[in-house]
């Protein structure tokens, strides 16, 4: 049996921060096209921004797009980059819940430094450092519906789920 549950999508704050991105980079390399340089220098800077802009429009498209799906077997976190598979057998069960950083509870579990990932205002996705310094994937857009997932393989899954209620009923 297979279900999928939807990850919440980017809230305003997320939009617009992958706009004033997109906007950043296509501005610097309107500016470096007009800019007295080298034809070579403006080569080599069109060769690395030009797939910076395509890789977060890609992003920002295919992260309202992102979804959690279980399976008998497995869990996997469908995410833009970084999206992988577990077997169901590397996941604690029993400590799967949803934290409640809007009360002030579960604060050590808060994402402090990004490892490997995106972090911006409304949006972050990767491995990071969790304040209690455990290693954790995080895919969040929403802090009021954040559902941290153990795993036996020494790190923890932070997802922002549309529906946890429905994930934390149908994993258990």
């Amino acid at each position: 049996m297979t279900q999928s549950f939807d990850l919440a999508p980017l809230s305003s704050t997320g939009n617009w921060s992958f706009i004033a991105l997109l906007v950043g980079f296509i501005g610097l390399g309107i500016y470096i096209y007009y800019k007295a340089l080298p034809q070579t220098s403006k080569v080599v800077i069109a060769a690395v921004l030009l797939p910076m802009v395509g890789a977060f429009s890609w992003m920002l498209y295919s992260v309202n797009d992102a979804k959690l799906i279980l399976t008998t077997d497995s869990v996997t976190v469908d995410v833009p980059f970084y999206g992988f598979t577990l077997p169901i057998e590397d996941v604690n069960k029993l400590e799967i819940r949803k934290l409640a950083w809007q009360q002030g509870a579960d604060l050590s579990l808060k994402p402090d430094l990004r490892v490997n990932g995106v972090g911006m205002p409304g949006f972050q996705l990767g491995w990071f450092r969790l304040s209690d310094q455990q290693k954790a994937f995080v895919a969040i857009t929403e802090t009021d519906a954040v559902v941290v997932i153990p795993t036996l393989r020494g790190y923890s899954i932070l997802l922002s789920i549309a529906q946890p209620d429905a994930l934390l009923s149908a994993i258990k």
